[in-house]
């Protein structure tokens, strides 16, 4: 991505500044619950995949190692562990035991300095032939004599169903209120093709094949594949799926024959889950999952899955790569029985990329932690409208803490949704970048009990495709939906398409026994940068604002929806007519923000009408050379 530049009036902050970033500590002071303990192991099994002494039947030593990871899940009891030896493995993970405490884990984990990485998907070496049975008529395409090649599935050993036979959706919840929405994306077929490592457009018609003249995509890849191609440096070609699902066609970029690539297509739903639900205990360490077809929650169904399980390690992993979740973490559907354990995982140093959906799902999670993750590129399915895209999605979340993570380059999807009946979270010291989306980069949603959003960055939030907006909350950097009580200080919320802040109540939808009343929100110490609807946007008066700093502002740039009229303000009538933000001000600044390599420059010259130095901010007055502000590695407190 090109370097954003801007130029801010005042200050950034910046998240950064402060030991109170990246504590341990809840949104209500308490400590987080950690229950990790050192590891130690009573057995370890081996796998390895490329020795030719490897037999699923032996003993599992280094000597005479096991072939599959499977078979070593099959067998690997409290207390013990497998170490997985480079290579690539094409199976599907169902452990039927977890392990009894933390001291008696089971655990799934690379060998030191391997490249382990486990696929659901096959090679397509064998079978390819000039498509038949299927015509395009001149006048529908430019070419003279388009390459199209096709193959039969029949007897490859799908993994529960066949994924190009199966649609995205299933539940009628989707079929709502979708009369002026796209519905391509709910109706494709689960599988993916990939070419070279690169995925293949799916296209809803044999025609569309073949482009017309001067088009390389069609509307839709320009709407929403074209950032992947980009990213993954080169368009690789289309695949048209027949509607039984066993025979795909496809034509490659500069009509290239498939026997020049390396030619995958996903076989699985999942590529590791429990085959017994509610297991406790595992840990997944330094591993690679890539390749599931899995459809569009809800069910959540991830690429990888706790099965509503507990006290899960999932760390140093590599995700990549799943038609919807890529991981699972709560009780998989509405309609499920909520576990007697809920969450008490650790999800850490993970990098999560290229789902369709959602990176992160899961309801009714509790007393877990994310730290240090990197996700990004999702959400290139294009099914906002569903309600379950975002980086992390979570329902009914309770003590849970966010910590350094980074979250970028989303696509239809926001960025951090807490959705329903959420208590005690706090989204701490993380940064949020390059995000377009009908909703924002954080959003807590429903909420009735205190939450905590603090020292994160939020730098560069735009709008859904045009036609897909919703007036108010699209390209947000911060959103308050019918909550209650959030904590929302000293965050930097910059370079917005809507509002940095907004405040919106739903008093009918009910939780518990009453409706969102969005009161009593708390927004202290913050920076909002170039906010083009608004800075701070209340549904109504009863919220409170403090020693927040604005720059590059329109007119408005304040506002108080609710009674009507609307009041637009600026700070002095903020100040006047509210009491708001006495110690508060604005101030100029100049900058520059790089969400790929994280880096963040700035100036700062304060106006007159700066009455204190800025709180926890007087450290960065007088300014900043290039620094690297990825909060996997930055020492905030020294940052400054």
């Amino acid at each position: 991505m090109k370097t954003k530049q801007i130029s801010l009036f005042f200050t950034v902050f910046l998240f950064f500044s402060l030991v109170s970033a990246q504590t341990r500590k809840l949104a209500d002071g308490s400590k987080f619950p950690d229950w990790e303990k050192p590891l130690v192991f009573t057995k370890t099994y081996y796998v390895n995949g490329n020795s030719p002494r490897a037999d699923d039947q032996g003993p599992g030593t280094i000597e005479r190692p096991l072939k599959t990871i499977n078979q070593a899940s099959r067998i690997l009891k409290p207390g013990e562990r497998v170490i997985i030896q480079e290579g690539v493995y094409r199976e599907s993970i169902h452990p039927v035991n977890g392990g009894t405490g933390p001291d008696r884990m089971i655990s799934y984990e690379a060998a030191e300095g391997a490249d382990v990485v486990v696929k659901g998907s096959v090679e397509l070496k064998e079978g390819w032939k000039k498509s038949e049975g299927w015509v395009i008529r001149p006048s529908q395409h430019p070419d003279e004599n388009p390459q199209i090649w096709g193959i039969n599935l029949d007897g490859l050993p799908f993994d529960g169903y066949n994924p190009f036979g199966m649609v995205n959706v299933l539940h009628t919840r989707y079929w709502l209120n979708y009369k002026e929405i796209e519905m391509s994306p709910f109706f494709r077929k689960r599988g993916l093709v990939f070419v070279d490592g690169k995925p293949l457009e799916q296209v809803e018609l044999y025609r569309e094949l073949v482009s017309t003249k001067g088009q390389s995509l069609s509307a839709y890849s320009e709407a929403s594949w074209e950032p992947i191609y980009e990213e993954m440096t080169g368009y690789a070609g289309k695949v048209w799926i027949e509607h039984h699902g066993k025979t795909l066609h496809i034509r490659l970029a500069d009509d290239d024959s498939p026997e020049n690539h390396t030619i995958e297509i996903t076989m699985k739903e999942q590529i590791f889950m429990p085959q017994v639900r509610h297991l406790g205990y595992i840990r997944i360490k330094g591993i690679t999952f890539e390749h599931a077809g899995n459809g569009f929650p809800v069910p959540q169904r991830g690429l990888v899955s706790v099965n509503r399980g507990h006290h899960w390690i999932i760390e140093d992993n590599t995700l990549q790569w799943a038609n919807s979740v890529a991981l699972d973490i709560g009780k998989e559907d509405w309609g499920a029985v909520t576990p007697k354990i809920r969450g008490h995982h650790i999800i850490r140093n993970n990098v999560i990329r290229y789902a369709g959906i959602c990176g992160i799902a899961g309801p009714n999670v509790e007393n877990t932690l994310f730290k240090n993750n990197l996700l990004e590129w999702i959400g290139w399915q294009n099914a906002q409208r569903a309600w379950e895209s975002a980086g992390i999605k979570l329902h009914f979340a309770k003590n849970v803490l966010f910590l350094g993570n980074i979250v970028r380059h989303l696509w239809f999807a926001a960025g951090l949704w807490l959705d329903v009946a959420n208590e005690n979270c706090r989204i701490n010291g993380n940064l949020f970048s390059d995000i377009t989306t009908i909703s924002a980069a954080i959003q807590i949603e429903a909420s009735h009990f205190t939450n905590q959003i603090d020292h994160n960055l939020v730098w560069g939030v735009d709008e859904a495709r045009p036609g897909e907006t919703d007036v108010g909350n699209s390209g947000v950097g911060i959103f308050i939906q019918g909550t209650d009580k959030t904590l929302i200080n000293n965050n930097l919320v910059a370079d917005c398409f809507g509002s940095g802040l907004y405040v919106a109540a739903i008093e009918d939808r009910i939780i518990g026994t009453r409706g969102g009343t969005a009161r009593q929100n708390s927004v202290v110490d913050n920076v909002f940068y170039n906010c083009r609807r608004a800075a701070v946007e209340f549904a109504h008066p009863y919220n409170s604002a403090e020693g927040n700093f604005y720059g590059k502002m329109r007119g408005g740039f304040l506002r108080i929806n609710n009674p009507q009229p609307k009041q637009l303000l600026n700070l002095e009538a903020w100040q006047e007519f509210h009491g708001w933000d006495k110690e508060g001000g604005m101030a100029l600044m100049s900058g520059e923000f790089d969400p790929d390599q994280l880096t963040l420059t700035f100036s700062f010259q304060p106006e007159s009408k700066v009455k204190r130095k800025i709180g926890p901010f007087k450290n960065i007055m007088r300014g900043i050379h290039e620094r690297n502000v990825d909060p996997r590695h930055v020492s905030y407190q020294q940052l400054f």
